[in-house]
């Protein structure tokens, strides 16, 4: 299996980023605690990602 490279976790973050913004806006309290999923997993992706680059 390849591995990911680092351009592709900044997509996959990027994107991920803009739909935590999208479910935020929402008024709905299932699609603000998904927005708020999604960021916890999008700081641990950017945390990891400028951990590999020390």
């Amino acid at each position: 299996m390849p591995d990911i490279c680092k351009t592709d976790l900044q997509k996959a973050i990027s994107y991920l980023d803009e739909a935590a913004k999208l479910y935020d806006a929402l008024p709905m309290q299932k699609c603000k605690c998904r927005a708020h999923m999604i960021t916890q997993l999008t700081n641990k992706f950017k945390t990891k990602y400028t951990n590999d680059k020390k």
